[in-house]
């Protein structure tokens, strides 16, 4: 048997892949316990922030003490090393992109410490299956619970034989509380008990939250067998009536001429300063351009990897899709270069700084696809490096203050009645303000976002402090 990453010895023996017995650290009902009240003692009640990301932390040394048996001081190196460069963002801010970093870094932590082979594939092949594994193993374990049946008659009895009908039946009377008043009257009637002395409903769901979350990682040493097992299946070509040697290269003789048309225009007008038609603006030239000529490339990229089991044996078909794939290129470059022109005229969003992000990234992922023919590599290397270029990305943009950038950006040449940066995070307040006290206008009025204050560290965050000490210094220069 021969596995892909993995060296050929122990891939011959694949112990690691047998339904042998898993390793055994601490139980992982009681430490689901912990961190449901480490969670409750750190994240409930609280604005996002400090304490997220710490427990997040905890999360980590608690998957690592189910799995203590298997560690060795390397292992635990890398995956301390992965956990915290993916937590970090989380306490620069809270936000969901930051949030879905240190879940991807809490996994991918896990991984690496059950996983009985340090193989790369196999480990992004099971941090990729675990969240749907994940759910997969908890029903297991939660059906699979089982208790010595008491006998009949006895007090135990009676207390199993009532425990599913009146704790699913209290639910359901508390639902109906909380949606029929008259429900509601009629129990505090009946009961004369003090609501608030039952856990609010949802300080209940940020448990289960919780224990959904932590519970399959502190199975890992269950699941981590079938997470990095291979899939053998038999690499085949796809089969299309559309998709053959004679279609591919001749739409790749028509792509290329239609490229090189839209190529030599761009070269033109945008690089080469030719007059526009009459009554057309720069700005409405790249308006029009932009976002249409982005479709176009990611659709190219997408033909090139579809069409490369077709090419044949004709050297000039290879050369070819090279030569579109570079014309693609200069396709994006394009699009960047109009995107500019109209974020000079008309400001820069999010939306705009997004599709210039997602722009690099086309390009970038086209040139992975050069490097993917030029090596032989299979579709497989190219979507796995794709991939890593796109967690990049969004690992940078969460260290961003993009808001913070759009305001300076826009407030270098402000334009009077534009009020986008009003609808801006807390992160434009700064820039906002330096505007305000350079020029004596006030910009926003009533509207200005509000720098929100944290009151307990559990609440705190680096961006959020960060920006009330540039406030701090902008009012004591005045």
């Amino acid at each position: 048997m021969v596995v892909r990453g993995v060296p050929e010895r122990l891939a011959n023996d694949a112990w690691w892949l047998d339904d042998e017995e898993p390793p055994k650290g601490l139980r992982a009902g009681p430490v689901l316990v912990l961190m449901v009240l480490c969670a409750d003692l750190l994240i409930w009640d609280f604005r996002p922030g400090a304490g997220l990301a710490f427990w997040v932390l905890v999360a980590g040394a608690a998957t690592a003490l189910t799995l203590y048996r298997v560690l060795d001081s390397r292992r635990v190196w890398t995956a301390l090393a992965v956990l915290i460069i993916c937590v970090a963002p989380l306490f620069e801010v809270v936000q969901l992109g930051t949030f879905l970093v240190a879940l991807a870094g809490l996994m991918t932590c896990g991984v690496i410490l059950a996983a009985p082979i340090f193989a790369p594939e196999g480990l992004t092949r099971a941090v990729l299956r675990l969240p749907g594994a994940g759910i997969v193993q908890t029903f297991r374990d939660v059906f699979a619970m089982r208790v010595a049946t008491p006998s009949k008659g006895s007090v135990k009895s009676v207390l199993f034989d009532w425990a599913l009908p009146a704790g699913v039946g209290a639910l359901f009377l508390a639902l109906f509380a909380a949606a029929n008043p008259f429900a509601d009257q009629w129990l505090a009637a009946l009961g004369r008990f003090d609501v608030d002395l039952l856990p609010e409903f949802a300080r209940v769901l940020l448990w289960v939250m919780i224990a959904l979350v932590i519970w399959p990682l502190l199975r890992l040493a269950t699941m981590i067998g079938n997470l990095m097992r291979p899939v053998s299946r038999p690499a085949r070509t796809p089969q299309s009536a559309f998709l053959n040697e004679r279609s591919v290269s001749r739409a790749l003789v028509v792509f290329n001429l239609i490229f090189l048309m839209q190529t030599v225009m761009d070269l033109g007008y945008l690089w080469g300063g030719a007059a526009l038609p009459e009554g057309m603006t720069y700005a409405e030239y790249a308006h029009r351009g932009a976002y249409p000529l982005l479709v176009t490339a990611v659709l190219a990229g997408l033909f090139a990897l579809l069409a490369q089991p077709y090419l044949g044996a004709a050297i000039w078909v290879r050369r070819l899709l090279y030569l579109w794939i570079a014309q693609t290129v200069l396709l994006v470059i394009s699009s960047i270069l109009r995107l500019d022109l109209y974020v000079d005229v008309y400001g820069l969003t999010r939306l705009r700084f997004a599709a210039f992000v997602w722009m690099v990234l086309v390009a970038l992922g086209l040139l992975l696809i050069v490097m993917q023919m030029a090596g032989r590599h299979s579709v497989g290397w190219v979507l796995q490096r794709a991939f890593g270029l796109g967690f990049i990305a969004i690992y940078c943009c969460n260290l961003i203050n993009i808001d913070g950038f759009i305001a300076r950006n826009n407030l270098a040449n402000h334009r009077p009645g534009d009020f986008y940066l009003c609808e801006l995070s807390e992160g434009a307040v700064p820039a906002i303000r330096a505007y305000e006290l350079r020029t004596g206008d006030e910009l926003c009025g009533s509207w200005r976002p509000h720098l929100s204050t944290r009151k307990n560290w559990r609440e705190w965050g680096y961006r959020n402090a960060r920006l009330h000490r540039s406030l701090a210094a902008l009012e004591a220069v005045q």
